[in-house]
């Protein structure tokens, strides 16, 4: 049955979720924009195998790698169950190789999705980089941990660890608070045609809170991830959530992605099962989206224009800032929250009537 989002009319803040997430293109974007710390080049299955120079050690085990994508290549060399010690020793180099990616010391694109959203959000990434983690870890002392968003690692990642006794998750370089063991590295699953998300109990833990969110979501930003048709139980998953989600009829969804250049009608047929008639919105540029236009307000000022009829003005991020001025930057929003009342006003407004 259709229903409204957690919209409080008095105080101004709708509660509903805002979700967003993340494949290998948001992480490639934010690379191009501002390069790794130390210059290194960010991989896509298309150019792993050439990026991390696994070509010798693939030859070592009398196997020729012909430049194919590295998940045909993986997939088809585990369903073989040739070479086991081989697919060890990939997934060591690949664990290895993500482990030691930096952000940049300036303003990145992960920076500004952190920023964005609230404790209410959650940001879901398919990428095993440490990119979303690190961008979290340098921001929330600025914001306070309560009021960040949730973030959820669907494949595993090289920044988290985890405890299986103690049922625990953490920074990979901290131990656990339970039982002060070193975590384990969460598992990644690796780009096999039909992945196992149900035998980790971290990996159904992340897909679990995911689930809960695309079940309230009220706006939904999917960056850089094509669902793709290859990993079907998780589109699948995807879609279940998402059409069981009685606020589904009012809410938003954005897909930013560059195939909106060259090919829209194939961009849109690949995401026209999420679409609710015209309540949706293809971007190429996270920029041009709600979460650059209305930061930390992206549901509440969507619900504001859409069932008030009282849109507020646009409170863009200005261009240039380093990371502490962002930071500085959005704390009249910070303060707001803490208040429990929002004015739609935009953080320069907020500033003067301070």
């Amino acid at each position: 049955m259709p229903s409204l989002p957690a919209l409080d009319t008095k105080t101004q803040m709708n509660h509903s979720p805002h979700v967003v997430i993340l494949g290998a293109g948001a992480s490639i974007a934010s690379t191009i924009r501002n390069p790794e710390k130390y210059g290194k080049l960010l991989p896509g299955m298309a150019n792993l195998v050439d990026t991390l120079g696994l070509e010798p050690l693939i030859n070592r085990y009398g196997l020729t790698y012909n430049g194919q994508n590295f998940e045909a290549f993986y997939d088809g060399l585990s369903r073989s169950g040739r070479c086991p010690e081989l697919l060890a020793e990939l997934e060591q180099a690949i664990y290895g190789y993500f482990s030691d990616l930096k952000l940049p010391d300036e303003v990145t694109l992960y920076d500004y999705l952190v920023l964005s959203l609230r404790e209410k959000d959650i940001i879901a990434t398919f990428n095993w980089d440490p990119f979303l983690a690190q961008a979290f870890a340098r921001n929330m002392h600025v914001v306070g941990y309560e009021r960040m968003p949730q973030i959820a690692f669907l494949h595993g990642n090289v920044a988290i660890g985890v405890c299986y006794d103690c049922k625990t998750m953490g920074w990979r370089r901290n131990g656990c608070t339970k039982c002060s063991n070193d975590f384990n590295p969460s598992k990644l699953l690796y780009p096999v045609g039909k992945k196992d998300y149900a035998s980790d109990e971290f990996i159904v833990a992340e897909w679990e809170r995911l689930k809960w969110h695309m079940q309230r979501a009220y706006y939904v930003t999917v960056f850089g991830y094509s669902a793709p048709r290859t990993d079907a139980e998780a589109r699948t998953m995807l879609l279940d959530e998402w059409q069981a989600n009685p606020v589904q009829e009012l809410s938003e969804i954005d897909i930013v992605d560059i195939l909106k250049r060259t090919d829209r009608p194939a961009l849109e047929s690949n995401w026209k099962e999420f679409f609710v008639r015209s309540h949706y919105g293809l971007f190429d540029s996270l920029q041009k989206t709600q979460l650059f236009y209305h930061p930390r307000r992206t549901c509440d000022a969507f619900a504001m224009a859409t069932l008030q009829c009282r849109p507020w003005a646009e409170n863009t991020y200005p261009e240039g800032l380093s990371l502490v001025e962002l930071q500085d930057w959005i704390q009249p929003l910070i303060k707001e929250e803490a208040e429990g009342m929002f004015s739609g006003k935009t953080c320069e407004e907020l500033r003067k009537a301070q």
